[in-house]
């Protein structure tokens, strides 16, 4: 029955979808590649094969349009996807993630098979904080870097367009914080509570630990993933199409 719990849960059990696992890591990957062009985006490199000269920000826009799809698409596997996917599963009000902090600092952590409420809350900022940089990315304008501009730099002034491209890189600055804390908790969870939660997020599966109590999991169809996923892409393709 749905909500039921099973009270000898398995050593091992799958807390993480395919969608949800390949969401992460492109997401790891692309905002990386967004980083490095953004940061050296005065070189352009050839492109093998072709002999066609590509501007690393011609690159970093493309990274960033990539990145909206895919976080379009992780909003929406929030309401539709597999359990542990959900914002019904994992977003907590203050209390409960001030007293899950309050028993992590005495070393006291109670199994959770998917998100945590203080890492919950982590994803929902870090959601928050890649649509607002992608968004102001669209507006955005690069003088320095042959003049790339995003795809909707054409229905703003020259002087916003220099206000939204300053906000754009204050707002990276924050998504580096976050990228920060998010590798020292997994770190502290690794090497000090000895949970391996990096390893999770490639199979899949956490080891629960002996006598935790594990509510039943449901696990979408990976179709409807592709489906969700294709319509996101389809919104940003729209929304460039617009300038």
């Amino acid at each position: 029955m749905p909500g039921s719990t099973n009270p000898k849960a398995p050593k091992q059990i799958k807390v993480w979808d395919a969608p949800t696992r390949l969401f992460h890591w492109a997401l790891v990957l692309l905002v990386l590649l967004s980083y490095l062009t953004g940061e050296f985006g005065g070189f352009d490199f050839t492109m093998p094969g072709s002999g066609d000269l590509i501007a690393n920000m011609t690159v970093h826009m493309w990274s960033g349009l990539t990145i909206l799809t895919l976080v379009l698409f992780r909003v929406a596997w929030g309401f539709m996807g597999s359990t542990t996917a959900r914002f019904s599963d994992f977003v907590a009000g203050p209390g409960a993630i001030i007293n899950y902090l309050s028993g992590l600092a005495k070393r006291v952590v109670k199994f959770t098979a998917g998100h945590n409420p203080a890492g919950g809350a982590m994803v929902v900022l870090m959601l928050i904080l890649l649509i607002v940089q992608a968004g102001l990315g669209l507006f955005a304008k690069e003088d320095d870097f042959l003049g790339i501009a995003g795809p909707l730099n054409s229905l703003v002034s020259e002087d916003s367009a220099k206000i939204l491209t300053t906000r754009h890189k204050q707002v990276w600055g924050y998504i580096e914080l976050l990228v920060l804390m998010h590798i020292a908790a997994n770190l502290l969870y690794w090497l000090v509570l000895k949970q391996n939660l990096i390893a999770a997020m490639f199979t899949g599966k956490k080891d629960a630990p002996d006598g935790a109590t594990v509510a039943e999991l449901r696990f979408a169809s990976p179709t409807v993933a592709v489906v969700v996923l294709a319509i996101a892409a389809a919104i940003v393709w729209g929304i460039t199409r617009l300038g």
